[in-house]
């Protein structure tokens, strides 16, 4: 074990970064460094990090040479689909934030990178912003009602991601954001991606034109599984229960390539059940 990582440090330090790229690497930690003093970043150990972080994903979208003598190196080849961009936490006194954010690269579609990194951005630059105003509001109210500013306890709002599916064909990603105060909700974005076709997959294309068909019976057998030998509850159709699927129906894949859809707190459940999940065999 100790010498595949010495072979993959020794190879990884002999890549020759291109001298065109020294300005805009430079350029973009100044950046970096400008945005999280006006947001107050925390952890000043992390600049460091986030630096290299921006350094190596400008590297490897800027420098075919470098994207490949990365790729070949060992542990880093699969990493380098998925790479944390963003990472930082900010702490006053309406929240406490936690964030890491994930890009797409490496994967030889330039227009797909783009595309999907332009949507994480744009959505999550959106979901923070109005966490960040109902905390406000939420601390205006405690406020306005005889609390003290101080007494406040701030809410905690964090945002990080998970792969769940990657192989040749299939990238699968989800990235969670979760708001706590008296107690913590999730909400989950899911990218799908055929990285042979440079598309977004959906579950038509996964299943077949009867999938709405299979995903129902899969769920409800699944269902009456857990209630009879897991003791779970799951709301009635009067309730508001599962009723069947949606055309927009969130999905991510396991993996095995497998899709799992899913659904979020008291959508056909409980709270305490949590979310539920439920895969469904390809054809």
């Amino acid at each position: 074990m100790h010498e595949h990582w010495k072979e993959a440090k020794e190879r990884y330090e002999a890549i020759e970064i291109p001298e065109d790229l020294s300005f805009a690497t430079e350029s973009a930690v100044r950046r970096g460094n400008r945005r999280y003093l006006r947001r107050r970043t925390l952890r000043r150990g992390w600049g460091a990090g986030l630096a290299a972080c921006a350094c190596f994903c400008l590297l490897v979208n800027g420098s075919p040479a470098f994207a490949s003598a990365v790729s070949s190196l060992p542990v880093l080849g699969d990493l380098a689909r998925i790479v944390t961009v963003e990472q930082y936490q900010i702490n006053d006194q309406e929240h406490l934030i936690d964030v890491r954010l994930p890009a797409l690269t490496d994967t030889g579609n330039t227009d797909l990178e783009q595309r999907i990194n332009t949507k994480i951005r744009t959505r999550i630059d959106q979901v923070l912003e109005e966490a960040e105003e109902r905390a406000r509001e939420t601390r205006d109210a405690f406020v306005a009602t005889g609390g003290r500013a101080e007494d406040f306890t701030p809410i905690i709002i964090d945002v990080d991601y998970e792969v769940k599916c990657s192989n040749q064909q299939y990238l699968s990603f989800v990235i969670y954001k979760t708001e706590t105060l008296a107690s913590a909700y999730t909400e989950i974005y899911t990218y799908n991606l055929d990285l042979t076709t440079g598309t977004e997959l959906t579950l038509p294309g996964l299943l077949g034109p009867d999938w709405k068909e299979r995903c129902d019976q899969v769920i409800r057998d699944e269902m009456a599984r857990r209630t009879a030998e897991e003791d779970a509850v799951y709301f009635t159709q009067d309730q508001g229960g599962f009723s069947g699927v949606t055309d927009d129906q969130a999905f991510y894949l396991d993996a095995d390539g497998n899709p799992v859809l899913f659904f979020e707190k008291y959508e056909i459940a409980p709270g305490y059940m949590g979310i539920q999940s439920f895969s469904v065999p390809l054809p």
